[in-house]
């Protein structure tokens, strides 16, 4: 037996035992020629039922009065081969989302003797990627009622609170007028309004997230966004946090890339963030040094804020970034700051990551496209 005879036996054998993929081939007209035993369990036709016809007749009707076919055809003759995705239809009418590769075959003299089909079936894969896709739609919908209802509520009560404020105020003006204040009725009203106080503050952040959300929305065009001012800019803004510590605290910078394409107010609220965090949890027993840097890695330009203050246990750092969360009682401190980052940097497509002990201080990285 000739070398070649061998070959395509080998080859025709191989075809033939290939359950997984439709594989057929046709002539220069698109006009079926072999149908192995794939073709026949996923698109339901026997050899003698398609052999001899157009290949058009297992595309969808739709598909068919577009002339897809002809155009498929065509496009795989002109070029090396053609590779697409669309829906096919069955011998009994059914519809399935195939992946498909079309190749010419040419003889010894380089012409065009016909063309070979291979159709594999991924109606599974498109299933499972409407369903995403669904679940996406309802994720988005559901953050955008539930923004709402923050927004809404927010506004909602901040007159009641207000006026309960403005009460309590005149309230505790007319006893003292009265002269009839005394040690214990002061102190109750020095607790309402304490929680009247937190009730406020509570307001005021769901209106900050709020807020986030619809300026996420309207910052997303980038900006030439140079670091060491907005740095500058930021130490200036948080000098006062340095009086309330014992010990002296070190804030050093080294930034390899200057400058970035981002939204200067989310890269500032970023940096913000973080070096305020890292000047507030520093630790009580030690001198303060913190460290503020960016560098590039790959596609992405990292801001890293390193310091040495307490820290994050690993129960806690599972809630890192969830609204109102907060670790240490003795700082000031609503919880959203954190979490307010997160969803800047999440809509921008970048990542976080932190690296901490408690104790021992932490890093955190934020990963930027370059």
């Amino acid at each position: 037996m000739k070398s070649h005879d061998y070959k395509e036996r080998i080859i025709s054998t191989f075809i033939e035992q290939v359950k997984e993929y439709a594989i057929f081939a046709m002539d220069t007209n698109g006009i079926i020629e072999t149908w192995n035993e794939g073709a026949e369990r996923l698109k339901g036709y026997t050899e003698s039922e398609v052999v001899g016809k157009y290949y058009g007749m297992l595309f969808t009707e739709e598909d068919q009065r577009n002339g897809a076919p002809d155009q498929e055809l065509e496009a795989a003759k002109t070029q090396e081969y053609f590779v697409g995705e669309g829906w096919r239809r069955k011998k009994d009418g059914a519809h399935f989302w195939a992946n498909v590769t079309l190749t010419p075959i040419y003889n010894d003299r380089n012409e065009l003797i016909g063309l070979t089909k291979v159709t594999r079936d991924l109606s599974d894969r498109r299933q499972a990627e409407e369903s995403l896709r669904k679940k996406h739609d309802e994720l988005e919908a559901t953050n955008r009622d539930l923004d709402n209802f923050i927004y809404t509520a927010s506004h909602d009560l901040k007159a009641p609170i207000l006026n309960i404020d403005g009460l309590l105020q005149r309230l505790d003006t007319y006893l003292e007028q009265k002269g009839m204040a005394d040690e214990e009725l002061s102190e109750l009203i020095q607790h309402i309004q304490t929680s009247v106080n937190r009730f406020k503050s509570t307001i005021e952040d769901l209106t900050t997230i709020s807020r986030l959300q619809r300026s996420i929305e309207t910052e997303r065009n980038a900006e030439h966004v140079l670091v060491e001012p907005v740095f500058e800019d930021i130490m200036a803004d948080v000098n006062f946090l340095f009086a309330a510590f014992e010990f002296p605290c070190e804030v050093q910078h080294n930034f390899e890339v200057k400058s970035l394409r981002f939204s200067r107010k989310n890269f500032r609220s970023i940096l913000y963030n973080l070096v305020s965090n890292a000047i507030k949890y520093r630790s009580q027993d030690c001198d303060c040094r913190i460290m503020v840097s960016t560098h590039r890695e790959g596609d992405w330009v990292v801001l890293s804020v390193k310091d040495n203050g307490l820290g994050i246990s690993p129960e806690n750092q599972k809630n890192l970034f969830t609204m109102f969360k907060r670790f240490h009682d003795h700082v000031d401190g609503s919880g959203i700051g954190l979490y307010i980052i997160k969803r800047i940097i999440d809509n921008a497509q970048g990542k976080i990551e932190v690296k901490t002990k408690a104790g021992e201080g932490s890093e955190f990285k934020v990963y930027l496209k370059a």
